[in-house]
């Protein structure tokens, strides 16, 4: 399941960025003629909120997020797997509640109906972007705890 949802967000996160660089480009082109797409900027703007919050997962399993490193070099390895832990957890309570809240106010937009100004596309399916990604971060942080706990495990044997 781990490999299948990597897939997954890969692909999402790759084809928006390749998405949103082609219509810009066009768009800019076609400036040059005096024409352009109005909802270029809206559809760029959109899908970068949506690489942003599906890439925050991958960037946990891929360790690329940003972290001080000056109390870790003091502790012996049993300590870097406990204060691992610990930044686990206290990551995986910033997510639920993070992904509560974001629910709550995706739930808002469904609620009054609102819409993009250009495309008039629904406002939920840009909102639904930080619920989306705080569950997959949540997954994520989830797989990361499980790891941690089999590491102090192996440390102390």
């Amino acid at each position: 399941m781990d490999n299948i949802l990597r897939k997954i967000e890969q692909y999402l996160i790759g084809t928006l960025l390749l998405a949103i660089t082609f219509i810009l480009f066009i768009n800019v082109v076609l400036r040059i003629f005096g024409l352009s797409f109005e909802w270029a900027e809206e559809v760029a703007r959109y899908g970068i909120v949506w690489v942003t919050f599906i890439g925050s997962s991958v960037c946990i399993y891929k360790g690329a997020h940003i972290g001080v490193d000056a109390i870790t070099m003091i502790l012996s390895q049993k300590g870097k797997k406990i204060l691992s832990l610990i930044v686990y957890l206290i990551a995986i309570i910033f997510t639920v509640i993070f992904t509560h809240q974001s629910f709550l106010i995706t739930m808002r937009v469904i609620e009054t109906k609102q819409l993009s100004s250009t495309l008039e596309l629904p406002m939920a399916y840009v909102y639904a972007a930080m619920p989306v990604g705080g569950v997959l971060m949540g997954i994520r942080y989830i797989q990361e705890i499980i790891s941690s706990v089999k590491a102090l495990r192996e440390v102390e044997e």
